[in-house]
């Protein structure tokens, strides 16, 4: 048995054959300077090109993506035609799976230099683990060019890659539970992608979507092992909503820097954002958010819904705390006993009472979304 990451004893840098100094972390939140990933350590203006060519690679490139992700593109023909919904779906994918490309190639960097923080435990090997991400980053990559190859066909056009990006971790124990959740997250709204394809005519790309998802499954078992939690997190995973997904996304990279965002943002709603204070967990108790202050109206009644596996959206009347210049805090029931709250919930503060039929009214009805939590 093993605990969680952080709590683990570590091997000391030398013995994973970085150098005695450790390095930079790397992160790609600066402005360009013309550098990039292939050439340089550290941070850097922009991640793309990467050294193998993502995003754009030459066919030699593309084989050896393939190589290091065990497996290739699909080379069936895609269908014919696409509804206007299915182009959404499309590319709000593109979107996704390049930050998530971006948040690995990143993660790989900072554990292979010898960045301080990003050590692993003693119980795992430094091999194995770097070949899960090395493979999980190109598998990701292939993912992306899937969508574009997609949209491609269809004669749309794709989403330009971002240069600014900026994951909230700064140690391995963070980084692995932000790629948890938010893959988490992605089994959600990957689902609801699938639904809007088969509502609109879209039966040619169900399948797809549904062997990524499977996919994604198999990495985050393992992420789930490293933070010390049984890998199955939930007989049926937590439903999601393509507008939440896509405020998520943005507060992965400076949407400023991606050239052709509106794209996606004249189909998708941006939220409020919100925050949880305190995380939930495995009991009933009350939790602190923070959501900023812009649309909040004081002396207005307010609720915060709870979006948690299969299940009826649960609406709970929220208090208010505290406010100052930029954030307002309030405190919500977080019922976990009541309804089994286990896995990812996904919280959203409205002015309405509901009750919600399901995660899409919720998306509807919200003002401040999303925040996430993994309870178990």
């Amino acid at each position: 048995m093993h605990g969680s990451l952080l709590a683990a004893a570590t091997i000391a840098i030398a013995a994973i054959g970085a150098s005695a100094a450790p390095a930079t972390r790397r992160s790609y939140s600066a402005p360009n300077s013309g550098s990039d990933a292939s050439t340089s350590g550290g941070s850097t203006g922009s991640p793309f090109p990467f050294a193998d060519g993502f995003p754009t690679p030459s066919p030699q490139q593309l084989q050896q993506i393939e190589i290091d992700a065990h497996g290739t593109l699909s080379n069936a023909t895609p269908p014919a035609n696409i509804s206007a919904q299915g182009l959404v779906n499309l590319r709000l994918i593109d979107f996704g799976e390049r930050i998530e490309a971006v948040f690995f190639e990143e993660l790989l960097f900072n554990v292979t230099t010898g960045v301080s923080g990003y050590e692993l435990p003693s119980w795992v090997d430094y091999d194995y683990f770097v070949n899960f991400l090395n493979v999980t980053q190109h598998v990701e990559e292939l993912h992306n060019l899937n969508a574009v190859n997609a949209l491609a066909h269809f004669n749309q056009t794709a989403i330009q890659p971002c240069t600014r990006y900026n994951f909230p971790v700064s140690n391995l124990e963070e980084a692995i539970t932000l790629a948890m959740t938010f893959t988490s997250n992605v089994f959600g709204v990957l689902g609801e992608v699938v639904q809007i394809f088969a509502q609109n005519g879209d039966v040619g790309l169900v399948r797809g979507i549904v062997q990524a998802v499977a996919n994604e499954g198999e990495q985050n078992g393992f992420f789930r092992y490293l933070l010390g939690r049984v890998p199955d997190e939930l007989p049926f995973t937590t439903v999601s909503n393509r507008d939440f997904a896509f405020t998520a996304l943005q507060g992965f990279v400076d949407p400023t820097s991606c050239p052709n965002i509106d794209i996606i943002s004249a189909d998708l709603k941006t939220f409020e954002k919100v925050t949880f204070l305190d995380t939930p967990v495995a009991q009933t108790q009350d939790v602190r958010l923070s959501l900023s202050i812009d649309k909040y109206v004081s002396g207005k009644a307010y609720n915060v819904v709870y979006v948690n596996q299969l299940n009826n959206p649960v609406v709970v009347p929220a208090t208010y705390v505290s406010s100052d210049a930029t954030s307002v805090i309030i405190k919500a029931t977080f019922p976990f006993d009541e309804h089994l709250m286990n896995g990812l919930t996904i919280a959203s503060v409205t002015d309405q009472a509901g009750p919600f039929a399901n995660v899409d009214a919720v998306a509807q009805a919200a003002i401040w979304a999303p925040a996430f939590a993994v309870v178990n």
